[in-house]
């Protein structure tokens, strides 16, 4: 950013110079003395300038720093001043001042000790603490100069007129809560004195932030991205490296084991208990519950027995077919009942809008397809929401997302800079509202302005947390959803199996009938082959995953296939 550094007495003498090599292109290193003169020049005329442009190829900007004795001269290059903020360098040359004089009083008494002469040599030795500072000003210096700025009255003065944002205090869970705490954090409604001005929405956030540029270069993917929720997710539990047959049941083992291949073997329960239990063991080291894999394997081992296996079929053929059998229908809940295999989201959104056409084609609003997002704390509901409506709207709907979550604090903000980077509107009444009421607001607001789908984010809590699982019941039964998706991490582990009952069981407190409708498996790359997660939470609710979370940006979500 900086050309060089010159540190000189007032007699002319060059005492220290630093040239930065990586910008030297930009003032060829020969001209730095032919430059310093120029400088001088120019002081000299008008000693009460502070900065001075000097007409150098490429033009140069030299700021300096006047001492008893000596003068500290920062060359830089002009289309850096007219791009860049540069009111750290009265801070940079102070402190390098400070430790140039610690630097030149140790290197005097280490020549007076050793009777010799190496200043030149010496002065390389200075370079690295010059690094350090010139880091260090760039950003002290800069938070310095605006606290001067900010503590100048005539300034003050100047620009009373203007009010910046204020900073929001948060309510720290100590103090009483009250009803001006509360006022506080309700950004429902426009308040004139916070210096948004009448009728603007306080949690606008500007074009150039650099929150919503970092968003947009983390989450969006590149122009020329394939879309990833077009490929699916491969689960696979059950692999033939898996169970290795024994010799006895394999071609040839014995000639009665080929002799009951040939004619087919009517199945025991003694011929099964050995490839059940590596199945058993199999399924537990893909992170399924033990007491899940021991009741998937009975239930096959229920239907083999007494069973006439087909010529030419070995024992453990005949319970790897008839596990991956059961395992299809518990991950694909709808199989064998008449219903659907799994939850479509789209094909469902679609479907609703497509029956609110009216009669002879007349268009009449519609209410839209309402999604309700839960789970607990710290899962990614927010960025999965997010992921959704990335895929409804790349997909022509056109959705709408609900900020329910009125508890935790930077909520709101974190969905408003996910809605900016997707360019899908965000419906909000601030924070200390009931979310119950702020989506039911969200949905009748969507049905005026002709939304096709309503994404609803909720506060994460924990299972046991009996008044927030309240809470979350009665959203659910005042909006009543088309889809309540329960999002979680595919490595929790058994943990998720308690998650799911709790949450299910308070989605049917209060007499309803109401259950969790799928399931998103979220950091779903991270677990390699233990992927048991999706089979015990799908065997616990009857719930199918929806949707498997496969990275950070919007388009890493995908569908899953067995």
């Amino acid at each position: 950013m900086i050309d060089s550094v010159t540190i000189f007495s007032k007699t002319g003498v060059i005492l220290y110079q630093y040239v930065y090599s990586n910008i030297a292109s930009t003032l060829p290193q020969e001209n730095h003395i032919e430059t310093i003169n120029t400088f001088l020049s120019q002081h000299l005329l008008n000693p009460s300038l502070k900065t001075i442009s000097l007409d150098t190829t490429p033009a140069s900007i030299a700021e300096f720093l006047s001492l008893e004795n000596e003068m500290i001269v920062v060359l830089y290059p002009k289309v850096v001043a007219d791009h860049a903020n540069m009111t750290w360098i009265p801070y940079f040359m102070k402190e390098l001042w400070k430790e140039y004089r610690l630097f030149q009083k140790s290197m005097t008494h280490n020549i007076n000790s050793n009777n010799n002469d190496d200043r030149d040599g010496g002065s390389s030795m200075f370079d690295a603490t010059l690094k350090a500072i010139y880091e260090k000003a760039q950003v002290v210096g800069k938070v310095e100069s605006q606290t001067k700025s900010h503590n100048n009255p005539a300034k003050d003065k100047a620009t009373s007129s203007k009010k910046g944002k204020e900073a929001r205090v948060w309510h720290d869970g100590e103090q009483e809560v009250t009803s001006a705490s509360m006022a506080k954090l309700d950004r429902s409604k426009n308040d004139s004195s916070s210096g948004a001005g009448a009728g603007s929405d306080p949690m606008e956030i500007a074009e150039n932030s650099p929150a919503l540029m970092e968003a947009r270069a983390a989450y969006l993917p590149a122009d020329n991205e394939v879309p990833t929720w077009e490929e699916e997710d491969q689960l696979r539990l059950v692999d033939d490296e898996d169970i290795d047959d024994e010799s006895g049941a394999g071609w040839g083992g014995s000639l009665k084991g080929m002799m009951d291949q040939i004619s087919g073997k009517v199945l025991r329960q003694e011929d099964l208990e050995q490839p059940l239990k590596e199945m058993e063991n199999m399924l537990a080291g893909k992170n399924v519950a033990r007491d899940i894999a021991q009741e998937i394997c009975e239930n096959v081992k229920a239907k083999l027995i007494g069973k006439k296996m087909t010529s030419f079929t070995r024992v453990k053929t005949a319970v790897r077919q008839a596990l991956e059998v059961a395992i299809e229908r518990i991950l694909k809940p709808g199989m064998g009942r008449g219903g659907s295999d799994s939850v479509d989201v789209l094909r469902d959104v679609v479907s609703k809008r497509e029956r609110g056409g009216g009669f002879f084609g007349k268009k009449e609003k519609k209410s839209p397809f309402v999604i309700v997002m839960v789970g607990i704390n710290g899962v990614g509901k927010s960025t999965s929401l997010a992921k959704i409506a990335y895929y409804l709207k790349s997909n022509g709907c056109n959705p709408l997302i609900a900020a329910c979550d009125t508890f935790r604090s930077g909520a709101v903000e974190q969905l408003n800079v996910h809605a900016k980077c997707l360019d899908v509107p965000l419906f909000h009444k601030g924070y200390a509202k009931d979310p119950a009421i702020v989506a039911k607001a969200a949905i009748d607001h969507g049905t005026q302005e002709g939304h096709d789908v309503v994404l609803v984010d909720t506060a994460g809590r924990m299972q046991n947390n009996v008044p927030l699982m309240k809470a979350l019941s009665n959203l659910v039964v005042q909006t009543d959803p088309q889809l309540v998706l329960f999002v979680c991490e595919a490595l929790v582990g058994n943990d998720g199996m308690d998650q799911l009952e709790m949450f299910n069981k308070a989605l049917r407190s209060g007499g309803h009938a109401r259950k969790i409708d799928g399931i998103i498996l979220t950091k779903f790359d991270t677990v390699s082959d233990k992927v048991g997660a999706a089979l015990t939470m799908t065997h616990v609710t009857g719930s199918p995953v929806v949707f498997c979370g496969t990275g950070q940006k919007y388009n890493h979500l995908k569908k899953l296939s067995v």
